[in-house]
């Protein structure tokens, strides 16, 4: 709880409720019973009253401020993403990856444009994908089969993006695709620590919905976690039985 923009500890907070709630029936008792006939007494009691009323009603603003707070930093969310338009965000979290990055999503197409160039003339920014393939960063990348994609634009990304996924799977050992045969239903980037997620809406562009950052060991994220691994094993599987 923050108190005149001090943050209190929960415990302690009800020791300040309970001096303000004091407080406040004191000089209400004075100014009721008229302790001091003094008129100068009886204007600052009634303003310290006001004072005191204001400090209690702040308190419990705060209180409850501060228990959303702890919800939050319980679940170990990170930031509250309204859209997943930011190259530079999840640019910069690539660019730290030591261990591994994966990637649940529809085709992968902008994800490869934003941080797959490896044209000479491309900015930094749009190679820290390459750069963490070189540092032996492991690459999963999940994405639909377009035989199960019915907005017509993801079915254009899937075809465009088809060939570069082929391309980085021929080059670096560490970067593997998988395609699951069913509608996209999530959006999950695991990168190291780090977990984004978010939802998949027909029709709707994903750089357009909102996500999650999470700490990895969130308990919301272990869920999509479990999933996207859960996910990976499935489809793999059933991509070797094939071949």
């Amino acid at each position: 709880m923050k108190v005149f923009g001090e943050t209190i500890p929960t415990k302690a907070s009800y020791v300040i409720f309970g001096f303000l709630i004091f407080i406040i029936a004191a000089l209400g008792f004075l100014y009721i019973s008229d302790f001091y006939k003094d008129p100068k007494w009886t204007t600052i009691i009634a303003g310290l009253f006001t004072g005191f009323v204001i400090a209690l009603f702040q308190a419990f603003l705060s209180s409850l401020e501060f228990k959303v707070f702890n919800e939050y930093y319980a679940l170990k969310i990170k930031k509250i993403l309204p859209n997943r338009n930011n190259p530079v965000y999840y640019g910069d979290l690539i660019s730290e990856a030591n261990k591994e990055i994966n990637v649940l999503g529809v085709t992968a197409q902008r994800f490869l444009e934003d941080f797959a160039d490896e044209n000479t003339i491309a900015p930094k920014e749009k190679k820290v994908l390459i750069q963490a393939l070189k540092n032996d960063v492991e690459v999963k990348i999940l994405i639909a089969d377009k035989d199960y994609l019915v907005n017509n634009d993801d079915k254009r990304k899937a075809e465009m993006a088809e060939p570069r996924l082929n391309e980085l799977e021929s080059n670096y050992i560490n970067f593997h695709c998988h395609r699951y045969q069913q509608p996209p239903a999530h959006s999950i980037v695991i990168i190291d620590n780090n977990c984004i997620v978010g939802p998949v809406f027909p029709n709707v562009s994903s750089k357009d919905t909102p996500a999650i950052h999470l700490k990895r060991d969130s308990k919301f994220a272990e869920h999509y976690i479990e999933y996207f691994n859960k996910e990976w094993a499935k489809w793999g599987k059933d991509e070797e039985l094939k071949d």
